[in-house]
């Protein structure tokens, strides 16, 4: 059946809290938009296997996964988008050249290319462990995104790897897709092959990889606690997301 909306959600800063789980007012929510055949979609840099706890809590099954690089809907892949193996070596090779060390993100696993501080710093804030260690896993499966682990020297990368588009998503990292990859377009592969051009859309979000989604749905809610570029895109601004801003925000665009 045709979904009468659909709603993205961001995570970090937005549908989860500052502690990583989901407020209940959110869970609830979200059950509420269900029943209202309105469905609800998470729209996230992060790999599948870092949210299995946000799937568990919230009974979510779909997904546009690390920036719009795969798409799951209703726990089926619709749209995969793999990094070319020859693109991922040469900015492996850069980015050792500067003293940066990377993070491969496949479907179902992380894996750094080696540990340090920047890796440490950056998946506390996320509130994971550091991925294991497996500089080589580009060359053995797909891999869909890169994560730069650096806190300065950003200017370097663009210009010197033109395949890629870097965006600054931490203190600590850029997420790395193929130039064009972004939640916008993975929210527009997922319209076009399930047929939903006409269906309206909504989105909530928080940081600066949320830009082009609010570019791309109909109705853009940006949290209290968002970056200051994304709130001037937004139809509506809601409380943060330790301040149930999700239930809030729903409200507010007149989806409860």
């Amino acid at each position: 059946m045709k979904p009468a909306a659909i709603c993205f959600f961001d995570l970090d800063g937005t549908l989860l809290m500052s502690d990583s789980e989901v407020a209940q007012s959110s869970v609830m929510a979200l059950e509420a938009l269900r029943a209202k055949n309105i469905m609800p979609i998470i729209a996230t840099g992060r790999t599948l296997c870092e949210i299995e706890h946000v799937l568990a809590s919230t009974g979510m099954t779909s997904v546009i996964a690390m920036n719009g690089q795969y798409v799951m809907y209703d726990g089926q892949a619709v749209y995969t988008n793999p990094i070319d193996v020859a693109e991922i070596r040469t900015l492996h090779q850069g980015a050792k050249s500067q003293g940066v060390e990377m993070a491969f993100y496949t479907e179902a696993k992380i894996r750094g290319t080696a540990q340090n501080e920047v890796m440490e710093k950056h998946y506390r804030y996320l509130g994971e462990a550091p991925p294991e260690v497996d500089g080589a896993l580009y060359l053995k499966e797909p891999v869909y995104m890169l994560l730069l682990l650096l806190e300065k020297g950003d200017d370097y990368f663009p210009d010197r790897f033109p395949y890629f588009q870097f965006v600054r998503n931490t203190p600590f990292s850029n997420d790395v897709v193929p130039t064009g990859g972004s939640k916008a377009r993975g929210i527009a592969k997922l319209l076009e092959v399930m047929d939903f051009g006409d269906v309206p859309t909504y989105a909530f979000g928080d940081g600066m990889n949320d830009l082009e989604m609010f570019e791309v749905v109909d109705h853009a809610i940006a949290m209290e606690n968002a970056v200051p570029a994304l709130k001037e895109k937004a139809e509506f601004i809601t409380t943060d997301n330790n301040s149930d801003g999700i239930e809030k925000g729903l409200q507010l665009c007149g989806l409860l």
